[in-house]
């Protein structure tokens, strides 16, 4: 389980990276926006599954 968690935090950070480039290549300002909004939307995600990768972590130490 923490193995996919794991996977689709990095699917996230890739995601929220590829977006960010295309904001800074992007050539009008909506589009800028738009790129973006997904790249603040996929580190939201990111840091998300951090949290609870961190959470299963703490415990499954906890538990030992």
């Amino acid at each position: 389980m923490l193995s996919e968690l794991q996977t689709k935090l990095e699917k996230y950070e890739r995601k929220a990276a590829q977006y960010e480039k295309s904001a800074e290549q992007a050539t009008s300002g909506p589009d800028r926006a738009f790129y973006q909004g997904l790249a603040s939307y996929c580190d939201d995600l990111a840091a998300k599954f951090r949290q609870v990768i961190a959470k299963r972590t703490d415990t499954s130490q906890a538990a030992e």
